[in-house]
């Protein structure tokens, strides 16, 4: 399997697609950040009575999809898998990714 990598160009229509799917995607987010300060916990399910809310289903779920992202790196150097050396830092990357976004819901 031969694996081929090439840059997105920095004036080409992919790219500007890119950055504006990216700049949509961040709106959003800072507008269920605002929405969630301006309102409360109430509206990720949050009272009382209900202590695990959207927010901490959430980061357990990132955390564990971290260790499960990192599994493509142990496969490569444990097992000596060659097809999953060219993904281990990738997978590395998107590991701590996934930490950092898991821990950045609990501080919400």
């Amino acid at each position: 399997m031969n694996i081929r990598y090439e840059e997105t160009q920095g004036r080409s229509l992919g790219f500007y697609a890119l950055i504006a799917g990216l700049s949509v995607l961040i709106l959003a987010a800072l507008g269920a950040v605002y929405y969630m300060e301006h309102h409360g916990h109430y509206v990720t399910g949050m009272s009382n009575r209900i202590v695990w809310g959207m927010p901490h289903v959430f980061a357990l779920f990132l955390i564990v999809a971290a260790s499960g992202a990192l599994n493509v790196a142990s496969i490569a150097s444990v097992f000596q898998k060659k097809l999953y050396k060219p993904l281990s830092r990738l997978s590395g990357l998107v590991a701590l990714a996934l930490l950092a976004g898991g821990l950045m819901v609990l501080v919400l």
